[in-house]
């Protein structure tokens, strides 16, 4: 388990596979330390369709095994110089509209092998509803590509979902491709700000160019418009990063005990002794 994750980057999109080696390196070079590959699947894919013909069921994991990158010091060169090592993370997105995935989703291997789980939604009855179950995610994730469907916030919502250690994810990326991304990003952070005073929030990258990614310090000043305090703005790229990362483990771990011994008590006692004895003996001279 890592204290802390330093700068972060929680959303490089798996597809176009054949570039993203390139924003991962690239993302380092800028002076990211921890990045996530991001696997997005829609509640269709977790559907299967009704087989009516007879005979035994193939057993198929719908949900896709989480890519794997190795890289090599050459990749990574700013880090090494300081000895350090990258942090790379598995995510999965899930864009839902109700709670039918939780079946499948809940009995997948695969889905068990990836780091931190975020939630995409389409309506607000959604996210209530999932809310409600015993499921646990890690980022609630706003994609402006979606239609979403009368969702309203309030702050009963907002305080419920930071309860439960969920982050709010909002992406730069989206902003750079389409002024009407950018219009609806920058209109979900205001709602952020009056329900929630921008709480809990990360800012990720999102992208599928190499062009598309930002410095964490560039990232950080995107506060000013996104109405988020300065301090937000740089916990944005760090601080709460790590909690994102801390919240996945504990999830995964679920509860557990600890035991707590003392080490080397039996020595550290003689030696606490025979100075007593030394003390004596001093005073006793005297």
């Amino acid at each position: 388990m890592k204290d802390e994750l330093g700068y972060a980057d929680l959303n490089i999109p798996r597809i176009p596979e054949k570039t993203l080696k390139k924003r991962i390196q690239r993302a380092l070079e800028l002076g990211y330390r921890t990045v996530a590959v991001n696997t997005t699947i829609h509640q269709e894919s977790l559907n299967p369709k009704n087989d009516k013909k007879k005979g035994p069921k193939l057993s198929l994991d719908l949900v896709p095994e989480p890519e794997t990158i190795d890289l090599q010091e050459s990749d990574y060169l700013e880090l090494s110089s300081r000895g350090l090592k990258p942090t790379i993370l598995r995510r999965i997105t899930l864009v839902i509209d109700n709670n039918d995935f939780l079946i499948y989703f809940n009995k997948s291997e695969n889905a068990r092998k990836y780091d931190i789980i975020a939630i995409s939604v389409k309506s607000i009855q959604a996210l209530q509803s999932l809310l409600k179950s015993s499921f646990r995610f890690d980022i609630l994730a706003f994609d402006p590509n979606l239609e979403v469907e009368n969702f309203y916030w309030n702050r009963r919502i907002y305080r419920e979902l930071l309860d439960k250690h969920v982050s709010f994810e909002l992406l730069y990326g989206d902003m750079i491709l389409d002024r009407e991304f950018r219009q609806k990003i920058i209109r979900i952070s205001y709602e952020y700000h009056t329900n929630g005073k921008s709480k809990g929030i990360i800012l990720s990258s999102g992208a599928v160019r190499v062009m598309d990614l930002r410095a964490p310090a560039d990232v950080a000043n995107l506060s000013t418009i996104l109405c988020m305090s300065e301090a937000q703005g740089k916990a944005a790229v760090l601080q709460q990063c790590t909690h994102v990362y801390k919240t996945a483990l504990g999830r995964r771990f679920g509860v557990f005990r600890v035991k707590v011994d003392k080490v080397e008590y039996e020595k550290s006692k003689e030696n606490s002794s025979s100075s007593d004895d030394a003390s004596d003996t001093e005073i006793m001279e005297l």
